[in-house]
This record gives structure tokens, sequence and C-alpha cells, in this order.
């Protein structure tokens, strides 16, 4: 799992960082640089979440899955709160259809929603970053997004 931290973290002008989804204070992250017999540490760029950078492939760069994951932490299906790490990256307009192999384009989906979305008559479209409309089979709407699903429309009467 990644650790988030601005200039000012260490220096004590920020007093949080991130570690996945969970905060954790500076005093924590000290610690673990200290003990570097037991953590394993790997600096890495600052990542433009926002960047939208096509190639030309159906295979999906880790660089790119690093940023999806990183702007959504769990599956995008209604609901559902497989972490992302654990997810397939989707490709919500298919590669095969033209859909480019590209951020804006790559949602994490689990094995299970993503076969449902593949095999079935579940869809989606991306409204903004990280909202999401579905469609269930049944036409239902389902607005997902940062602060859980809601459903758009009224649970359908089953009595004639």
């Amino acid at each position: 799992m990644d650790l988030h931290i601005t200039d000012g973290t260490l220096r004590g002008e920020n007093p949080v960082g991130r570690w996945g989804d969970k905060p954790v204070t500076t005093a924590q992250i000290k610690q673990w640089l200290r003990s570097r017999e037991t953590t394993s540490i790997v600096v890495r760029p600052v990542i433009n979440l926002a960047d939208c950078i096509p190639v030309d492939s159906y295979e999906i760069p880790d660089r790119h899955k690093h940023r999806v994951r990183s702007r959504r932490h769990t599956c995008s299906f209604p609901n559902c709160t497989t972490p992302a790490v654990k997810c397939d990256i989707d490709h919500e307009i298919p590669h095969a259809e033209g859909g480019p192999t590209c951020p804006c384009n790559l949602h994490p989906l689990c094995r299970r929603h993503h076969r449902a979305k593949t095999f079935s008559e579940w869809r989606y479209l991306s409204l903004t970053p990280g909202h999401f409309l579905w469609t269930s089979p049944h036409g239902r709407l389902f607005l997902v997004g940062p602060g859980g699903t809601r459903a758009l429309d009224p649970p359908r009467s089953r009595e004639p």
C-alpha cells in the first residue's frame, strides 16, 4: 500500500499523511522510517490523477493501473466495497469498440462485477471522475460516487 505525504508532513507543517485510505500521524510515519529492518520504502514521483495519456494496446500499463486505483479505492459497482487493489481494471468503452486504454476510460471492477458487466446487461457510464451511473438488467438506475450508492428510481412493485 502507498503512503502519501506532502513536503511539510515530516517538517510538522501538515501533521497527517495517508496510507491507502487511512490517515496516519507524522509520529507513525517517522517510526516507520526509523525501522528500516522491517519496513521497505520505495519513493515514487507524484502522480497526476487527472493525467490522460492513452497507449495503443489493450493491455493496461502498471502506471495506468496505479493511477486508476489511486483515484478510486473500491470497485465501481453499486454497493461493492472490494478494495481497488483486488479489482480488475475495466475499459468503460470496450477496447474492441474503439475505447482507449487511458485512465479516463479505465475503472476498477472486482472480478464478479467485471463479469456481470461483460456477460450480462449491467452497464455503466462515467458521469464525472469518481461518479458512475449504473443501469441494471431490469432498467433500475444507481448512482455510485465517493459517498456510496444511491438508487435513483424506486423499486417497482411485483403486484399487477
